[in-house]
């Protein structure tokens, strides 16, 4: 790969910048590029609650909300995919075969988002009926899953190829093609839902052709920036021919990533399921706790997004010492914002509540709901920042694993087991509880990551070297491809 000056030195700063001015750099425009993408379903939930039947289009859209989800799988996995990859190969200085990873980044978004929307175009009635809509909101939400079927290619393909440009050390590019987007959304959502000059009044339909168009623009404005010459690859046709050792490299880390939010898919449709017992009021309370939780998460999330490539860079460079200094850094700076935006969020929960929720009823389920999500935030911060730095190491299925065992072993269960003796407060409760069991699963286990790698947190040593009874605990499985001289067992669950 021919490399410009301004790349390389970028891609050399994961390994040589100073920790902190470096998580800045690569976290802030990350948190604030998915702070404005949060507002595509923040501002759709605000104009369409303004509706006549505000709480049904809301739990309408609460219900297609995992079929969204399954669509940001596909592109969180191939985005974390091609970014851990790519960055270890800039560790590796492999950086000729950087192109080649970017021509499977162009084609697998188009190919999965095209099947999914498929998928909308000729079974959109059976989905939104598994999710959890009722005959009240079926209408609704075949209104606006239909349109919003169309933005899934583009969408997936901006958030595939924002992987390429983190894991070569550019932050700021994805925030672009995130933001820009969002704004058109913003733009577009009151004259498309209420027919505002010119425009038609199409209500729900107009939130999620708002919301489609944006995804186009993103998808310009990240194609654009790929063939410029500036984003540092030099993707020819050759380059789209497939080849299975990336397929592969992409699938050991974004395969099980794609399988976490799949899981989190699931999850939501539980919820919806479980919460319709109680009515429509109880799944809009509970989607507009994820809206506004959306005002926080992308702190937490661009701070992960920055950790990605310091990790891959450093685990692929045998640099483990930086490579933990970076992990215990990124951990404590996420506790304590997702402390502080806890308390402040808290103190101020029914105001912000009001602005979404019209009904009194509605209010005051919201406010109960987000306030008990809101006691388990903080504990939840350092499992992010663990299966971040377990993916960034190419570690995938270890991370799926950790992020798993909350969903299935702790969170459904609670889910069933406390709605049934509390009922809607007893589902709302069930997400810290889960969060603090998790916690001790996810602190127990990353404890015997750190010591499985602390006979290398010295200077990288070669792996015929090491000592018989740490090479002797290697596991059956391939590990990630990492320099011979960094080489050390993976760890097991």
């Amino acid at each position: 790969m021919e490399t410009n000056a301004k790349v390389t030195k970028r891609t050399e700063a994961l390994g040589k910048a100073p920790l902190g001015p470096l998580l800045v750099r690569l976290s802030i425009p990350g948190a604030v590029g998915m702070l404005v993408m949060s507002l595509y379903n923040i501002v759709d939930t605000f104009w369409v609650s303004g509706l006549p039947n505000g709480p049904k289009a809301i739990a309408a859209l609460t219900v297609t909300f995992p079929l969204q989800m399954i669509a940001v799988a596909l592109g969180v996995g191939t985005g974390i995919g091609t970014a851990s990859l790519v960055s270890r190969r800039f560790g590796e200085n492999r950086v000729d075969e950087v192109n080649d990873v970017g021509g499977h980044a162009v084609v697998m978004p188009l190919v999965a988002g095209g099947a999914l929307l498929g998928l909308c175009l000729l079974i959109p009635s059976p989905m939104v009926q598994v999710f959890g809509a009722k005959p009240d909101t079926l209408h609704i939400a075949l209104t606006y899953l239909v349109v919003i079927g169309f933005g899934f290619p583009f969408q997936l393909f901006a958030m595939t190829v924002n992987g390429l440009y983190r894991g070569a050390g550019n932050a700021v590019m994805p925030m672009v093609c995130m933001a820009v987007p969002a704004l058109v959304n913003i733009l577009l959502d009151p004259f498309l839902i209420y027919g505002w000059g010119p425009f038609p009044r199409l209500e729900v339909q107009g939130a999620a052709l708002a919301t489609t168009i944006a995804k186009v623009v993103g998808f310009a404005i990240s194609a654009t920036y790929l063939w410029s010459g500036h984003s540092g690859y030099h993707i020819r046709l050759r380059h789209f021919r497939p080849r299975l050792s990336i397929l592969r490299d992409i699938a050991q880390v974004g395969g099980p990533a794609c399988a976490m939010h799949f899981v989190q898919s699931a999850v939501v449709s539980v919820f919806n399921r479980v919460l319709g017992v109680y009515g429509s009021n109880a799944i809009a309370a509970y989607g507009l706790t994820f809206r506004v939780l959306m005002l926080v998460v992308p702190c937490l999330r661009g701070l992960s997004q920055g950790l990605m490539p310091i990790v891959g860079y450093n685990f692929g460079a045998g640099q483990f010492r930086r490579m933990w200094r970076a992990i215990r850094t990124a951990a404590l700076w996420s506790v304590s914002m997702s402390l502080g935006l806890g308390i402040v969020l808290w103190a101020f929960t029914p105001q912000v509540v009001a602005v979404f929720a019209r009904t009194v009823e509605l209010q005051d389920l919201t406010v109960l709901s987000l306030r008990l999500v809101l006691l388990g935030l903080w504990l939840a911060a350092p499992q992010m920042i663990a299966v971040t730095a377990l993916q960034g190491m190419g570690f995938g299925h270890q991370a799926m694993a950790l992020a798993l065992t909350r969903q299935l072993f702790f969170l459904i269960p609670g889910l069933l087991i406390l709605s049934s003796l509390f009922g809607v407060a007893g589902a709302f409760a069930s997400q810290p509880v889960a969060d603090v069991l998790s916690l001790l699963v996810t602190g127990a286990y990353f404890r015997t990551v750190y010591r499985r790698y602390r006979a290398s947190l010295a200077d990288p040593v070669d792996s015929a070297q090491q000592p018989e009874s740490i090479a002797a605990t290697a596991p059956p499985w391939p590990t990630p491809s990492i320099p011979r001289s960094s080489r050390s067992p993976k760890p097991r669950m």
